[in-house]
């Protein structure tokens, strides 16, 4: 049996290798608490997706079970205010995630723009995710900023896992999300 190998351009080798400079001088603003770390991200994301390797490469992915995504889309099916947006916001979700943190790097804004809801209605679909555990929140303070704070998303672990071929150094350099678990009876939002 002969194995197919996809030849790569010097183009396409000479746009990889540009894209991991721009990882490589990325990481070290990674621990930098001072540093807009949605802004990074989106821009770690943005050079991810101009490189996205061919299936079945090692560069970022997401691994969920068939199961896990059903549960899932069962649950809002029978749950969410707006049912088929929500299950366009968690489709949507999985294109947008930093790899190792799983944090999802869109604005309700962007989610609204792109499934076609209002920003409120994207709030409501987020927190329909969160109380049935599939997307876990993390507020953080903004100096001079009432209030708690703003609110950042991230994919639950236990349903969905996000990772790349980084060395363990990059990944020790990436911040952890602070994990807050609360519990909630199920199906109130």
């Amino acid at each position: 049996m002969r194995n197919v190998t996809r030849l790569k351009t010097r183009k396409d080798r000479l746009r990889e290798d540009q894209a991991e400079q721009v990882r490589q001088a990325l990481l070290p603003f990674l621990s930098n608490p001072d540093f807009d770390q949605d802004a990074l991200g989106r821009v770690i994301i943005t050079v991810n997706r101009l490189t996205i390797p061919e299936p079945g490469t090692t560069e970022p992915f997401v691994m969920i079970r068939p199961a896990q995504n059903a549960a899932v889309v069962d649950w809002l099916e029978a749950n969410s205010k707006r049912p088929m947006k929500a299950m366009r916001v968690w489709a949507l979700l999985f294109d947008h995630l930093m790899p190792h943190t799983g944090q999802i790097m869109l604005t309700r804004e962007e989610i609204a723009e792109k499934v076609g809801v209002t920003p409120d209605h994207v709030s409501t679909i987020m927190r329909e995710l969160v109380c049935f555990g599939a997307i876990l929140t993390e507020r953080q303070k903004v100096s001079g900023m009432r209030g708690p704070g703003f609110v950042r998303y991230f994919m639950n672990k236990h349903v969905a896992e996000v990772g790349s071929r980084a060395t363990q150094d990059e990944l020790a350099l990436i911040p952890k999300p602070g994990t807050k678990l609360e519990i909630v009876q199920g199906g109130k939002v």
